[in-house]
């Protein structure tokens, strides 16, 4: 066995067969070359190669996609799209890409692209009809093979769809962007197609006249305030309640609907509605006496013998004094009639009085305290006087009594040099 297998290298120390050399990388670009690669081999790059970068991708969509194949009828779709997702540039795109944003679409300017779309989809459908009997056919071939468990789909008349948007965009011209043409030629489309317009032309002239429009809202926002006290005025006079020309101080008409609102409230409860049917009752027996008492009374005026009326008392179980308060009472009411219209004006007056007493009365209390403010200042006052007095002759004293010091301060200092002068001359 060992003179067999003497001629193999050895396993351990022998290169693997599977294992080749490295071979450095090539570089496709100059500027991935690194300082520090000293193994990386620089690929000759020729002239005719362009080394610039590629173009962004929108403007790579904006050259190419002019001739990109249109969507079959079957996938169609009316939807709104939604948009890309690369809306805005990326930061690596070149200078050059950037673009300038485009104007604002115009209304006319929509309608105009809308019915150049149309005109369009109308031929693709005119052209793509062939295609759509041959993807019938295809389907029905293929309905034998594999049966579907859906349920089958409605066909759509993309045409008469078409005809449809057509007719409504035809309704709708736009020679200028006049408001009173647009409600003009609108008058015939639906309502939903004038509120559209109206909405279209607003933010027009909302983008055109945005700094003209504020002062004048501020002045139509005044003028609508001071015109909603002349139309709460109207509204009070039409449905607040009715007072006679006398009463100018009528309450308003929300605190009154609000008193009448409280005033149900307690009135709708039960107990005051037994009360009230009580009281109504009684009330009626009541006329029904006056009345009967007023019916046996003679024609000149002149009461019944005293015999029928003790028996017409005694049935109505009413006495002497209380037919003579009624027929008092019936007597007052003609003078009390016409007295009737001037009751809520002279309750007006009177509430106003007893308003004009009670701030009389606490100006009197105010005048009340000043005047004995004025007694407590004055009493003040004279202890002052008094306190300026005692302080003035006490000054008067405090000199006198200083200028007899000094002056006995003066004798002795005189005496004292006097004595000086004499020690001196001994000496």
């Amino acid at each position: 066995m060992t003179t067999k297998y003497r001629g193999l290298p050895d396993i351990d120390t022998a290169p693997d067969v599977f294992e080749t050399t490295d071979e450095p990388e090539t570089v496709l670009k100059p500027s991935d070359v690194r300082p520090g690669d000293e193994d990386s081999v620089l690929k000759p790059v020729s002239e005719d190669i362009d080394a610039g970068g590629l173009p962004s991708r929108r403007k790579a969509e904006r050259v190419f996609a002019r001739g990109t194949r249109k969507p079959e009828l079957s996938t169609l779709s009316f939807r709104p799209r939604l948009p890309p997702l690369s809306r805005y540039a990326s930061s690596s795109s070149s200078d050059t890409d950037e673009e300038t944003r485009l104007p604002r679409e115009t209304a006319a300017a929509r309608l105009r692209r809308l019915k150049a779309e149309l005109a369009e989809v109308e031929a693709e459908v005119g052209s793509s009809s062939s295609s759509k009997t041959q993807s019938v056919s295809h389907e029905r071939s293929g309905a034998g093979k594999r049966r579907s468990v859906l349920p089958p789909r409605q066909p759509v008349d993309v045409v008469s769809e078409l005809a449809n948007v057509r007719e409504r965009l035809e309704r709708i011209e736009f020679n200028g962007l006049d408001v009173g043409q647009i409600e003009a030629v609108g008058m015939e489309a639906s309502f939903e197609w004038r509120e559209r317009l109206d909405k279209l032309v607003a933010s027009e002239n909302r983008s055109e006249e945005g700094k003209v429009a504020q002062p004048t809202m501020v002045e139509q926002r005044d003028g609508s305030l001071s015109d909603i006290d002349k139309r709460l005025a109207m509204l009070e006079q039409a449905v607040g309640p009715i007072t006679d020309r006398l009463d100018q101080t009528s309450s308003p008409l929300i605190p009154m609907l609000n008193k009448h609102d409280h005033l149900l409230t307690l009135l709708t409860q039960p107990r005051h509605l037994d009360a009230i049917s009580r009281r109504v009752k009684l009330l009626l027996v009541d006329l029904d006496r006056a009345a009967a008492a007023s019916r046996r009374t003679g024609p000149g005026g002149a009461t019944i013998p005293q015999q029928s009326s003790e028996k017409a008392f005694t049935s109505l179980s009413l006495t002497q004094g209380e037919y003579t308060q009624l027929q008092s009472l019936f007597s007052i009411l003609p003078r009390l009639d016409p007295l009737l219209p001037i009751l809520t004006p002279l309750l007006a007056r009177l509430r106003s009085l007893s308003a004009l007493h009670s701030e009389a009365s606490e100006i009197a209390v105010s005048l009340q305290g000043l005047q004995s403010r004025d007694k407590k200042n004055a009493e003040e006052i004279e202890e002052l006087e008094e306190v300026v007095k005692s302080v003035q002759t006490g000054l008067d004293d405090a000199i006198s009594v200083i200028k007899k010091n000094w002056e006995g301060l003066e004798n002795r200092m005189k005496g004292l040099e006097q004595r000086l002068k004499d020690v001196e001359s001994q000496i």
